[in-house]
């Protein structure tokens, strides 16, 4: 009798289930669909057109066509079009809806200016054709009226759908500059203010100067460079530029930028300035005529791009002490302050302690930490040759020694610090190199008396420590660095000692 029940109250439940589903639910989503279809301005499926066609009394018409994958202007200029704003317009012209319908049968178009409207906007798929006709503002002025092929209902529309589809020729085009990728360049050239500057990629992340010196460049620098130029967006595009004279200063120009790469060369060629508007603050930097080698296409483009390149070797050139990224350490040795530190990372990627006490497993922070330290590393100064007497330099018996050693690699990388402790006399670094200029390596020392040392006189650096890695792609070189590092990498084995001991 129970299980009578309990049936029976199951077969109510399910039947209010699937009431609320089927009625409640899906009828009602349903119903919402279709009203919110009905609100619609027009019912095309957006990704299914084809043809726009933009058309304005004072303007005259664009249109713009999708034979494959990819929008193209075919009217006023034939080029590509600008992709982003096109799927934009789309959504706007298909997701538009209705304010209201206004009158529904013997309407007086003239007297909502749609006898000749003054904006008509065409949609086409490949088996449908739609224009809709915008006419007058309403009184307000916050709405228009339109009308949609030869539907006998005058319709309301928000004032900002108008404003999101009356687009200009220049709005829809492509405003890229020049088409290459910054991975697809391996050369760039840049001939800037009467010199050269050459740079060659060696490798994904080498860049090597050519001219006018032969050195590494740091990689960072030229990706901006090239992100700059292969960004470039036209501020105004003149189609059909004066064949005769030289009035955008591009029969001559003043600068070029060559982007080399396997699957495409162009030369950018930089042209006058532009003239500022009368009447009208002109910009710190003014804007530029460029146009890409081989086109008639000229281009008004933003002066700071070229401005802001780097082209000279001191700006360009690499100052990092290392090369490796710290996940690419296995092991490593440290000598500091008497303590000799050992580490090396195990076959589950987790590092262990070997020196100077055993731990198997230590926290990952301890080691990556003192890894960046060492690798964001860069060179203030840097003297060449390196002398046979490294006394002057503290070389000789350096404070600070570190190995690192690669993934896969036998022999590990070298690095050496040294510097004059607080009561012994100061080396004087004026015979150094000032940044990017090379000079003989010197030690001369300072007369007179120097401040008496103080208790904690072992942990104390001067301002700036010599020092030499190798293997490193500036051969035979000491390096005068900032010695803040010294003080972090304190810290870091400071605190390693205290949670691990």
């Amino acid at each position: 009798m129970k299980l009578s029940k309990v049936a029976i109250y199951l077969v109510v439940l399910a039947g209010l289930l699937a009431y609320v589903y089927f009625v409640e639910i899906r009828h009602k989503g349903q119903e919402r669909a279709r009203e919110e279809k009905a609100e619609k301005v027009i019912d095309l499926d957006k990704d299914k057109i084809v043809h726009i066609g933009l058309i304005t009394a004072d303007k005259g018409k664009i249109e713009l066509e999708k034979p494959g994958d990819q929008w193209v202007m075919t009217v006023p200029a034939r080029t590509k079009a600008d992709g982003p704003a096109i799927e934009t317009l789309l959504h706007s012209i298909t997701e538009g809806k209705r304010e209201k319908v206004i009158q529904e049968k013997d309407v007086d178009w003239k007297e909502f200016g749609l006898d000749a409207p003054e904006f008509t906007v065409e949609l086409a798929t490949k088996d449908k054709k739609t224009r809709i006709f915008f006419g007058a503002k309403n009184p307000s002025k916050t709405s228009y009226y339109v009308r949609v092929d030869d539907d006998p209902n005058l319709l309301l529309v928000a004032d900002t759908l108008k404003n999101s589809v009356n687009k200009t020729a220049f709005d829809l085009r492509d405003k890229t500059v020049v088409s290459i990728a910054p991975e697809d360049v391996d050369r760039l050239v840049i001939e800037k203010d009467g010199k050269d500057t050459e740079l060659k990629r060696e490798s994904v992340d080498n860049w090597e100067m050519v001219k006018p010196r032969q050195l590494k460049v740091k990689k960072g620098l030229v990706d901006n460079s090239l992100k700059s130029i292969t960004a470039l967006k036209a501020k105004r595009i003149i189609d059909d530029p004066a064949k005769e004279g030289d009035e955008y200063g591009l029969a001559k120009p003043g600068a070029s930028i060559v982007l080399a790469g396997p699957k495409l060369d162009q030369t950018l060629l930089l042209g006058k300035d532009v003239p500022g508007e009368e009447g009208k603050t002109p910009p710190l930097t003014p804007e530029k005529y460029a146009k890409v080698a081989g086109r008639d296409t000229v281009y008004v483009i933003d002066g700071r791009v070229v401005k802001d390149l780097k082209t000279e070797p001191d700006e360009l050139r690499d100052r990092s002490l290392f090369a490796f990224a710290p996940t690419d350490i296995e092991k490593l040795e440290l000598e500091l302050d008497g303590t000799n530190w050992a580490a090396s990372r195990g076959k589950d990627n987790k590092w262990g302690l070997e020196k100077p006490m055993k731990k198997e497993k230590i926290e990952t922070w301890a080691i990556s930490g003192l890894l960046w330290t060492m690798k964001d590393l860069e060179w203030q100064s840097i003297m060449t040759p390196v002398p046979d007497n490294l006394a002057p330099f503290h070389l000789d018996k350096p404070k600070l020694v570190a190995s690192f050693w690669k993934k896969g690699e036998k022999d590990p990388i070298v690095f050496k610090a040294g510097w004059e402790s607080p009561s012994a006399p100061a080396t004087d670094t004026k015979d150094a190199e000032k940044p990017g200029e090379e000079k003989q390596a010197s030690g001369e020392k300072k007369e007179g008396k120097q401040p008496p040392p103080t208790a904690d006189e072992g942990d104390r650096v001067p301002p700036c420590v010599n020092a030499t890695v190798q293997p490193h792609w500036e051969k035979a070189a000491i390096f005068v660095l900032d010695a803040a590092f010294i003080k972090r990498l304190r810290d870091d084995l400071k605190q390693l000692k205290e949670k691990e001991g």
